[in-house]
């Protein structure tokens, strides 16, 4: 999974998507006024905190208390650096696995204002369940807000390596996160399930530079944003699933400043829960 890793990284250089969480998340901000009173906030899949960062500098997200939940040991100590050093807030990190029998450990409170995931939602076992699960945790008037993609390329792909791959080169078992859930697929899952929710969604386009893949320009990053989507190495695939997967690519291209854009949606999900 180290390769995964490095191409997550490189993945977010050649991204708007970063740019595009922050001004849903500017916007959901603002709506509620968490940039004037301090909140109690529960972060579930908080990775290295990076996005948290981001909305108290950038963004105005007052905290008063943060419990974050991150099972990834490598991202651990660096959570504990953001939260207590960068940030220097009042924080709780959990290295518990969130489904639906977690509960808070030492917390300083048992609920809380805002409960964020963010792009966390894939590596889970049951997405609507721990959704449901985690309302439990939500203050009345709280709000929940949930990064996910849209319907798109990247799903259609993975849906169809699911059906075509050969299990050795990509198995959903081995993926680290299930990229055919939708942002559309767990407003549905929701609003069937909770008759007391509450749910609105933030929806804005989203480019990655693929021009060197489309153009089949070689060059050490060629592939590096189709590795990522896929969680398999284009070339071990056969030449028939990567002309296949080439064309589902080109297609979903927008061509911005000469360059070839691969489009896609990043949807906030914004939820509360009647009591």
């Amino acid at each position: 999974k180290q390769w995964y890793q490095r191409r997550v990284a490189i993945t977010a250089g050649i991204s708007t998507e970063y740019d595009v969480m922050s001004r849903i998340a500017s916007t959901f901000i603002t709506e509620n006024k968490f940039n004037e009173n301090p909140v109690k906030m529960l972060s579930v899949g908080a990775g290295r905190g990076n996005f948290e960062l981001k909305m108290v500098r950038e963004l105005g997200l007052k905290i008063e208390y943060i419990y974050a939940v991150e099972p990834n040991a490598k991202h651990v100590s660096e959570l504990h650096s953001v939260m207590g050093g960068d940030l220097g807030l009042e924080y709780k990190v959990s290295s518990s696995f969130f489904d639906t029998e977690f509960q808070l450990e030492d917390s300083k409170c048992d609920m809380f204002d805002f409960i964020l995931f963010s792009h966390s939602l894939y590596g889970f076992d049951d997405s609507r369940g721990s959704v449901l699960h985690a309302s439990k945790f939500l203050k009345p008037g709280g709000k929940m807000l949930i990064f996910n993609q849209g319907e798109g390329a990247t799903a259609a792909i993975f849906n169809y390596l699911v059906d075509r791959s050969d299990p050795e080169i990509f198995s959903p078992d081995k993926c680290i996160g299930d990229h055919s859930l939708t942002a559309e697929k767990i407003i549905s899952q929701l609003e069937e399930d909770s008759s007391n929710l509450t749910i609105s969604a933030m929806r804005e386009r989203c480019h990655e530079d693929v021009d060197d893949f489309v153009r089949r320009v070689d060059t050490p990053q060629t592939n590096y944003k189709i590795d990522f989507s896929l969680q398999a190495e284009y070339e071990r695939l056969s030449k028939e699933m990567q002309n296949h997967i080439y064309k589902m690519v080109a297609e979903n291209c927008d061509v911005i400043e000469g360059r070839f854009q691969w489009r896609h949606w990043t949807i906030g999900i914004v939820a509360s829960f009647e009591v």
